[in-house]
């Protein structure tokens, strides 16, 4: 567990780079708890046990930032306690510092601590295990998911859920929008279908944390089109060429 206080340390230090990437301030408080603002407002306050509290007046209409903060301390937490209590990966050529977090059917998930945050990776054994090679690497900073993808990969690589079992996070998106699409519209629906739909729907709410603007970009992308379409035709009927 994260139970000392250099541990502690470390998690607030790693949670508050992944949540100033997001566009988020974080401001470090003498209790060791951080406090997370957006647009000048704090939105909660989390402990160095990953645990999260909020006034309720102050986060209404921003349900969908809060969810996304505390999977982030969640994740974060994990993947921080992983790293403190792993063993060292040792191969040929490997530089000191990787953490081995999981290893099966000669595949490994790594994570070592850089000055950037967390990075992780997945590797393949060879030469009796004592190299690995074809890395995927999933750096700190260039996504708050990389310890999440890096795990979708490593489940994938070593055999242990077929590539076809795992939707990518821009499918989820549309799978969701088309489900919504279903529920709003005017096809009746049994009861049994709408409570799947839900179930469905809810799912996908908690495996994608950034679901909400996934789903805004993509409705975005589909409005733009539509106008598009209707200029054109506009042009068309009155017999214009647009360039």
């Amino acid at each position: 567990m994260l139970s000392d206080v250099k541990a502690s340390t470390k998690y607030l230090e790693e949670l508050s780079r992944q949540l100033r990437s997001q566009g988020l301030t974080v401001h470090p408080r003498e209790s060791r708890d951080i406090d997370v603002e957006l647009d000048g407002s704090t939105l909660c306050r989390i402990n160095d046990l990953g645990n999260l509290g909020y006034f309720a007046d102050k986060i209404a209409g921003k349900e969908a930032i809060l969810d996304r903060i505390r999977d982030m301390a969640r994740s974060t937490r994990e993947y921080m306690t992983l790293l403190e209590q792993a063993p060292p990966l040792k191969a040929d050529g490997l530089e000191d510092g990787y953490q081995l977090l999981a290893e099966f059917n000669g595949t490994v998930l790594a994570g070592h601590m850089t000055r950037y945050g967390a990075q992780f990776v997945t590797w393949e054994w060879v030469r009796n295990k004592t190299s690995l090679w074809q890395g995927h690497y999933y750096d700190p900073n260039g996504h708050p998911d990389s310890y999440q993808s890096a795990k979708r990969d490593f489940a994938v690589r070593s055999g242990l859920l077929p590539a076809c079992a795992l939707f990518k996070q821009e499918q989820l998106a549309e799978v969701y929008r088309s489900i919504h699409e279903t529920l709003d519209g005017d096809i009746p629906l049994t009861d049994e279908r709408r409570k799947t739909l839900e179930s469905a729907a809810g799912q996908i709410e908690e495996g994608v944390p950034d679901l909400e603007e996934r789903v805004a970009v993509s409705a975005g992308r589909e409005r733009e089109l539509s106008l598009h379409l209707d200029h054109a035709d506009t042009l068309e009927g009155m017999g214009g060429v647009s360039f």
